[in-house]
């Protein structure tokens, strides 16, 4: 039996971003205004995520592994006192880079140092990522039932935003495979329609046309 992998779903979509912005870092003149902004409109996204993902696991998931399983949440909640410290120094260097260049100065220098400083970061994010969906997930399938994993993400979901949701999904929906997209619709149509319409439009958006064509197909609807 398939059971509920509760980190795979959010951690595809920050590889997803985490990936778009070292390509764009690796790609940028730092001189360039336009690429500056853009890549400092795409750290925005991802700093959003990856904070908000590390509050949620800390507030709900890894404290409901503490409260059954005492001292299980340490290693997880240690790696995101430190990679958090580490974020931080790079959201500080990235503004202070975009200041830098929009005063019309030199950045170059600046950049070769983001760059340097993110791809340590990049690399260590995605340790703690295996780290968590091979034995984080392990202790929470033998503590929990599906159901309670299932309780979990809606009080995650519960949190957010519209403009939040929709800004995660930018990054899931594309990141993720059909069968999972499906699985995630099929649900949602069962047990809230509403927000199955939402997603579906978020689909639309996100998804290229071809594939969209086909998840609609396999729903039978006109939207």
């Amino acid at each position: 039996m398939n059971r509920v992998k509760l980190f795979e779903a959010a951690h595809k979509g920050l590889r997803s971003a985490l990936a778009q912005f070292s390509f764009k870092l690796g790609k940028c003149d730092f001189n360039v205004p336009g690429q500056v902004n853009e890549l400092h409109s795409l750290g925005e996204d991802l700093f959003m995520m990856l904070s908000t993902h590390a509050n949620d696991e800390n507030s709900i998931i890894l404290a409901e592994l503490e409260a059954k399983l005492p001292g299980a949440s340490k290693h997880d909640m240690d790696d995101h006192e430190r990679l958090e410290a580490d974020q931080g120094a790079i959201q500080k260097l990235l503004g202070e880079l975009k200041e830098l260049n929009g005063q019309g100065q030199d950045a170059s220098g600046m950049g070769t140092e983001l760059y340097m400083k993110f791809s340590k970061f990049h690399g260590e994010y995605l340790l703690h990522t295996v780290d968590e969906e091979s034995e984080t997930q392990r202790l929470l399938w033998e503590n929990f039932t599906d159901e309670e994993l299932h309780g979990m993400r809606g009080r995650i979901i519960g949190k957010f935003t519209p403009e939040i949701f929709e800004k995660w999904q930018s990054y899931i929906i594309p990141a993720i495979t059909q069968s999972d997209l499906l699985m995630m619709l099929g649900g949602m149509k069962a047990n809230a329609p509403a927000q199955y319409e939402k997603l579906m439009v978020m689909a639309e958006k996100y998804l290229p046309e071809d594939e969209f064509e086909s998840l609609k197909a396999k729903f039978s609807i006109e939207l």
